[in-house]
């Protein structure tokens, strides 16, 4: 198909290539040899006639030496007529003369013949120079003027046939010359032929494709490639065209099923008590629910034309951060007066992601927390208030016990001394609880009532050691601890900090068994959210806590049903509460028979990273 349209014609201009080439080739090889063998024939014939002419010259000076009686005439002659004979027999046996050239040899030849006869007898005659010998002397050297003529002509018809082939040789070239041409014509029109079928076959639907597939990727699947040909690029436009439909069909029961999701989504979004706003990408609210909108119009009427300036700030913030804002505490409550009276609303703002993790929105859920806030007030000032009132008489019975147990106002017999005894240990712990109670019920009223300051990991573990070595001495238990190197510094209220480790401690020397190790650790560890922070955390080799009590270890009063152990189940709840005011997490992992790991997380001073992580 097409693979096989591009293979010949690929095929068919590497073909003309390589003919242009091996013709080129052959065409040179044999120039080079043409030039090469007329070179040699035009040196040896040069050769030849210039021996010649130099034998007739030596054979005349032989012919005048013979009539004046000068020098070895014979002898002269005879190694002149040698060498015009020898450079006759070259020019006799080369090849390839013209047929002047052969004729005028020929003459050269007979006419030499009979002339050697002659002068070979004129030379070696005993007569001496006379009338008679000079008149002989002057026909031989009218021969020998023939000779040297000859020999000329014999020239001249030798530069004539170079001049021929010559000739012959530019009319090859140029014949060459116009095959080539006319090969490199042919290969053009079968470049300019197949560009054409590459242009019309391949580049042109290729071209269609890629328009229809830009514009379905923008939406419009009302796209049809034509299908010109049964081949590769056929079958794509095929395949194309049917994804296009399935792609309508999809989009249809897709947008079907979105409409049928959206009207789910508001309807349930509709029936939220609380107020929410659903903000796009530029910030201007796309939905509100009838709660939100029923705050929009009080808020009107109010003078507020938008979200109140401290929910538009925060969703900047959250936008910027890309964490989501979800605060639990009430002091981050938003106060309207609505109605002449005051509403509490807790902002959750929520940022909407797509697949890809990209955001495209913003959710704002304001929930409303008048109800839980006033009651929490009440509890709180309940709590107080009855801790405050029972906390002055408790403490006149206190000491009451202790003078009666002291004996200060008179002695006692045993069975009144055990009865002061648990009346006052029931007093002690009546006392501690009260305590746990106030701190408590402050701690709700948030950080404000934290002293903070800046601490490191190692002076934290030390004096938790230091207040907790007494009471494991007395145990049979023994504290070690593990700090990593270069923790950074943390910012904490030392007095409530030293309450949640003697808390985690004391519950450890509770239940580990005599004899055996409590460790604490601190390292750098991350929170739920993955952010790095300073990692405390204390364990025990215990009977452990079983998964169905770990999720309610830190409730108030929560106790684990059959421990013999004393308690009023407060001290995990103010630990909580205390490690929450520090924007910290606390946590405990656990199982039946491996012993108990309490942790808690602090949060690190802002700008201060730790140079690496430790596991």
């Amino acid at each position: 198909m097409l693979r096989t349209r591009l293979m010949l014609g690929l095929m068919l201009l590497l073909i003309m290539l390589l003919s242009m080439g091996l013709y080129s080739i052959d065409k040179c090889s044999e120039l080079g040899k043409r030039i090469e063998k007329i070179s040699r024939d035009a040196d040896a014939a040069g050769r030849s006639i210039q021996q010649m002419k130099h034998g007739c010259s030596v054979m005349t000076g032989a012919l005048l030496g013979r009539l004046t009686g000068d020098g070895p005439s014979v002898k002269n002659f005879s190694m002149a007529g040698d060498g015009f004979g020898k450079a006759l027999e070259e020019e006799q046996s080369r090849q390839d003369k013209s047929a002047d050239e052969k004729a005028l040899v020929k003459k050269i030849a007979g006419a030499y013949q009979g002339y050697r006869e002659k002068v070979s007898a004129f030379l070696i005659g005993a007569d001496q120079p006379g009338p008679a010998m000079r008149a002989t002397a002057g026909q031989l050297g009218a021969s020998t003027g023939q000779l040297l003529e000859l020999v000329d002509q014999l020239n001249v018809a030798h530069e004539q046939a170079l001049t021929a082939q010559g000739h012959d040789s530019a009319g090859d070239i140029n014949n060459s010359v116009r095959i080539l041409e006319l090969i490199m014509i042919l290969a053009l029109c079968a470049f300019a032929i197949a560009s054409l079928g590459i242009n019309r076959g391949l580049l042109l639907p290729l071209r269609s494709l890629t328009l229809s597939i830009r514009e379905v990727g923008e939406g419009n699947l009302d796209q049809k490639v034509p299908v010109l040909d049964n081949d590769e690029l056929g079958t794509l436009a095929r395949s194309f065209n049917q994804m296009a439909e399935q792609l309508k069909v999809y989009r249809a029961n897709t947008s079907e099923e979105l409409m049928r999701l959206n009207l789910t989504i508001r309807a349930t979004l509709a029936s939220f008590p609380d107020p929410i706003f659903v903000l796009n990408s530029q910030g201007a609210v796309e939905f509100r629910n009838p709660e939100a909108d029923e705050l929009a119009v009080k808020l009107l009427f109010s003078g507020v034309m938008r979200l109140p300036k401290k929910v538009d700030d925060q969703v900047e913030k959250v936008r910027a951060s890309g964490e989501d804002y979800l605060p639990t505490l009430f002091k981050d409550a938003i106060k309207f007066h609505l109605g002449g009276q005051d509403r509490y609303f807790l902002p959750r703002i929520v940022l909407l992601r797509d697949e890809n993790k990209l955001t495209f929105g913003v959710a704002v859920i304001l929930e409303d927390v008048t109800r839980m806030l006033l009651l929490d007030d009440v509890k709180s000032n309940l709590i107080s208030t009855v801790s405050h009132e029972l906390k002055t008489p408790l403490t006149s019975v206190r000491m009451a016990l202790y003078l009666l147990f002291e004996k200060t106002v008179g002695s006692l017999n045993d069975k009144q001394m055990d009865l002061v005894m648990t009346a006052r240990e029931d007093a002690d712990r009546l006392l501690r609880t009260l305590n746990d109670l106030l701190d408590l019920a402050k701690l709700e009223q948030g950080p404000s009532q934290l002293e903070c300051t800046e601490l490191s990991p190692e002076q934290l573990i030390q004096a938790a050691v230091h207040d907790a070595r007494e009471v494991a001495t007395a145990a049979g238990i023994e504290i070690k601890t593990e700090i990593a190197p270069d923790l950074p510094h943390v910012e904490v209220d030392r007095q409530r900090i030293a309450y949640v480790f003697s808390n985690l401690i004391t519950n450890a020397i509770k239940y580990a068994p005599d004899g055996k190790v409590i460790l604490l650790r601190s390292e750098i560890g991350r929170n739920r959210a993955g952010k790095s922070n300073v990692r405390f955390s204390v364990r025990d080799n215990g009977p452990g806590i079983s998964p169905e009590h770990q999720e309610h270890i830190f409730e108030r009063f929560y106790r684990i049903a059959g421990t013999k152990k004393s308690g009023a189940g407060l001290g995990l709840s103010i630990a909580r509460e205390i490690v929450v005011a520090h924007e910290g997490e606390i946590g405990v992992i656990s199982a039946a028979g491996t012993g108990t790991e309490f942790f808690f997380v602090l949060p690190l001073i802002p700008g201060e990273e730790p140079e690496a992580s430790h596991a």
